[in-house]
């Protein structure tokens, strides 16, 4: 079915897709959050390695850890979906969508399972680690993308 602006409801559904994708890359992949005697530290990572956070552990964190995180490949395969909704043609662009839908969400579950979950407390002092929210999003914003593919698919098959 196609609205008023021309593009139909499974485009729309994969452009916005794409957009929540290259929001998700922005937003936390890894947190932690540390407290001991009083005090609070936390540490945040978006999905490009940008580090934020406050206190000791962000001095801790910062130097020694690796973040490479694969959001990148997300970013990119966002730019690339909003395109290939908009210039392909039905057949091919149904599919292309559906392949970088299901790609971000493989990106982000590879993310998810590399980052443990790690929650401890001792000698009252606490500590609490793991998957930042923004990798959900890059999975539902994935799943959104690969629903547009399927959608399209449907459409041309009707």
């Amino acid at each position: 079915m196609v609205t008023k602006n021309g593009f139909t409801n499974a485009q729309i559904i994969a452009i916005v897709g794409g957009i929540v994708s290259i929001i998700s890359v922005f937003l936390p992949w890894f947190s932690a959050k540390a407290s001991a005697l009083g005090m609070t530290s936390s540490i945040s990572v978006n999905g490009l390695g940008s580090i934020s956070g406050s206190g000791l552990l962000l001095a801790l964190l910062s130097g020694k850890a690796n973040w490479e995180f694969q959001g990148i490949g997300v970013l990119a395969l966002g730019i690339i979906c909003m395109a290939v909704t908009v210039f392909l043609r039905e057949k091919l662009r149904s599919i292309a969508m559906f392949i970088c839908g299901v790609l971000i969400i493989g990106e982000g579950v590879v993310n998810i399972r590399s980052i443990g979950e790690f929650s401890t407390s001792a000698f009252g002092a606490e500590m609490q680690s793991g998957a930042g929210y923004g990798l959900y999003v890059a999975v539902l914003a994935g799943a959104m993308v690969a629903a547009g593919g399927l959608l399209a698919w449907k459409d041309i098959q009707e």
